[in-house]
């Protein structure tokens, strides 16, 4: 008959492998993020994928970068050009947001950023910085944005 402790050492024993595989990121979700962002005109600016970020990186560093470059509080964020390659960084993959109403806007219940006209208002896109405290936006002239 096993005792009711060696069956609790045999539990860590038996599961303590597993903890260090998934502290050095195997299993966890990656929470640093360094997304370029270059300005296209007054109400529109490119996200540049990077760090392996995806819908809701994006849509978040829009709502950053409207907040704290462009300094709007309110309104939507559309999307102008869905992901595909980069207009201004060759070789890359980047998503146009506008802050301009856009004709094809479709209110949008996913963080998807494949399909022009996707709208998320400003302060859900910023709201979901929330979850990503160590997202920051790379300007063109190399300046570092943060929430």
């Amino acid at each position: 008959m096993i005792k009711r402790s060696t069956l609790a050492v045999l539990a860590v024993l038996v599961t303590t492998p597993t903890i260090a595989p998934a502290q050095q990121g195997d299993f966890m979700r990656r929470q640093s993020f360094t997304l370029p962002v270059a300005q296209i005109d007054a109400d529109s600016f490119e996200v540049i994928e990077a760090d392996g970020a995806g819908g809701s990186q994006l849509w978040c560093a829009a709502g950053l970068y409207v907040r704290k470059v462009l300094g709007q509080r309110g309104g939507d964020i559309y999307v102008e050009t869905p992901r595909g390659p980069a207009q201004s960084m060759a070789g890359r993959k980047g998503v146009v947001f506008t802050t301009a109403p856009t004709q094809t806007a479709i209110p949008s219940f996913t963080l998807g950023v494949r399909r022009a006209g996707l709208t998320h208002s400003m302060s859900l896109s910023y709201a979901l910085c929330s979850d990503l405290p160590q997202l920051r936006l790379r300007l063109s002239d190399g300046t570092l944005v943060r929430r």
